[in-house]
């Protein structure tokens, strides 16, 4: 189960040349006329617009889809945005509209775009979202999973992202949403929570395992949760849709009960993590010097915005990386619907965190966050992290329903094991021949028997036929190899059973046994037998 929305690719205007490009080939666009010289290509606009890339990133360009956006970068800022039509690899055209190209670097990766909407977004909002430790994008390329999750929990949705009225002023989708809506928002109580299976279309379940029963199941699981007032904890296999499940109800509840939510935010925890990420703490004040003023976390930032309530769902990606006492201690308190008071002061008075059910409803002074009582956490984490899991303190697990999310059985049998495989391939629209198919049908049921506590569900088989497909007869051994390396190892960290594990992968027909256990004896210290 993966998000199936546009993805976002950036795209640096990085030289005049390509400033001269963008404005003749995006902005002004090219006359049909011209275009159909080179191409049989359906051309339904006119002026045509579209941009390239060299052959060298083929495949970052490979990867892109019509529904995607491409974000155009200048100067610190996403200043365009243009959603993908087609693509289509074609020298001859490239050559013809593109003459400025560096010798022997035409931009013959061609990608067909709409017209383009001034976007005027300052990179360092994007590259934050995204977790990403500079302003700048380097060179076409796409953006990450967190940065795409950052956007649909600011703004909604990639769409309302690109579309939404940015002319009367400078302020996001989100803000504008703010303004029109904290006014009205119900801090006293909680909705009825219900949640239609809709909310997961897209996301597939096996036919062999139900799918409709499964949805309502797990979307009941999670009502029921929510209606008892408990924040929740979705754990399952790597792999099996936690984080998307998470964010599309986030998202949902975002968009269907605006008196009660004003959107929801997306950050994935880290070793690192204390209370100055979740709460807040002391930075140095904007006007330099030594004076201090207190900056709040990612809690808080829930709470409240430029002085005005909100109530934003957080989604916490991997809560178990984080040491929970460190980084939520000061909450358990907050948690369980009391008010607290933080060892921070601001203008002179302490922080304080209080119940909407029990504060008054005038405007907060700056030191005083009010939190409602429908806010809630949406976290995720791996089911085989089970130390991290017993190693939550009890006051922090009994505020929280854990809702488990199963990786799908993978049959047996081969020809069942490759129809699951061959399904899943299509719902993601990737042509996978059918050698490689079964090849990593027999990766995937050697991961989900041979250890239990390290099954993998379908977001890491889809990384490895995104991995595989195109390739050539000659080199299936390598590749699949190599996809295997490069997305089942890292799984396997920690693992009692890993020998036995990769003595039978190795056993697999597609993989290069001898490379397998030469790294595997590198990396997992670990010598199987054969």
């Amino acid at each position: 189960m993966t998000y199936d929305g546009p993805g976002v690719f950036r795209a640096p205007i990085a030289n005049s040349a390509a400033q001269e490009n963008f404005q003749r080939t995006v902005r002004d666009g090219i006359a049909a006329e011209r275009i159909e010289r080179f191409t049989d290509r359906t051309l339904d606009n006119d002026p045509v617009r579209l941009w390239g890339t060299k052959q060298s990133i083929e495949g970052t360009w490979n990867n892109i889809e019509a529904g995607d956006f491409l974000l155009f970068y200048r100067d610190g800022t996403y200043e365009y945005a243009a959603k993908v039509l087609g693509t289509e690899r074609n020298e001859p055209l490239a050559k013809d509209v593109w003459p400025n190209y560096e010798e022997g670097s035409p931009w013959l990766c061609v990608i067909y775009l709409d017209e383009p909407v001034e976007l005027g977004v300052d990179s360092s909002e994007v590259h934050g979202l995204a977790g990403y430790d500079i302003d700048y994008p380097m060179g076409f390329s796409p953006l990450n999973e967190m940065g795409i999750g950052g956007l649909r929990g600011k703004y909604g949705s990639i769409e309302s992202f690109v579309y939404g009225d940015r002319t009367e002023d400078d302020s996001a989708v989100e803000q504008t949403r703010s303004d029109t809506t904290t006014a009205r928002i119900d801090v006293d109580s909680q909705p009825e929570f219900e949640l239609p299976d809709s909310i997961l279309d897209g996301l597939h379940f096996p036919s062999g395992e139900d799918h409709e029963d499964r949805v309502t199941e797990l979307l009941g699981e999670l009502e029921d949760a929510l209606n008892a007032g408990k924040h929740i904890i979705l754990t399952g296999p790597p792999g099996t849709g936690k984080t998307e499940i998470a964010r599309r109800v986030a998202g949902y509840l975002a968009e269907a009960e605006t008196d009660f939510y004003t959107g929801y935010q997306t950050t994935t925890a880290t070793a690192d993590w204390s209370t100055f990420e979740t709460v807040g703490g002391y930075m140095p004040s904007e006007e330099g010097g030594d004076d201090l003023s207190f900056e709040p976390g990612q809690v808080l930032h829930c709470f409240k915005r430029d002085e005005q309530q909100r109530n934003d769902l957080l989604v916490i990606d991997e809560i178990n990386r984080s040491d929970i006492d460190k980084s939520f201690g000061q909450l358990f308190t907050l948690l369980s619907g009391q008010g607290i008071s933080l060892p921070f002061t601001r203008e002179g008075s302490q922080i304080d965190i209080r119940p909407g059910s029990e504060t008054e409803k005038s405007d907060l002074p700056p030191h005083q966050y009010l939190m409602p009582s429908s806010w809630r956490i949406f976290a995720t984490m791996n089911s085989y992290d089970k130390t991290s899991l017993y190693e939550m303190s009890y006051a922090f697990m009994r505020r929280f329903a854990f809702v488990y999310v199963d990786a799908p059985t993978v049959p047996e049998d081969d020809d069942a094991r490759r129809q699951l495989v061959r399904t899943y391939a299509d719902v993601w629209d990737l042509d996978v021949a059918d050698d490689l198919v079964a090849a990593i049908g027999d990766v995937w049921f050697v991961m989900n028997n041979a250890a239990d506590e390290r099954k993998i569900g379908p977001a890491i088989v889809r990384d490895m036929l995104s991995h595989v497909r195109g390739t050539p007869p000659a080199q299936r051994d390598r590749v699949v190899t190599q996809a295997v390396l490069s997305y089942v190892f890292p799984q396997l960290e920690g693992v009692r059973k890993r020998e036995a594990v990769i003595a039978r992968l190795a056993e697999i027909d597609a993989i290069d046994s001898s490379r397998l256990r030469s790294v595997a004896s590198d990396v997992l210290q670990v010598r199987p037998d054969g």
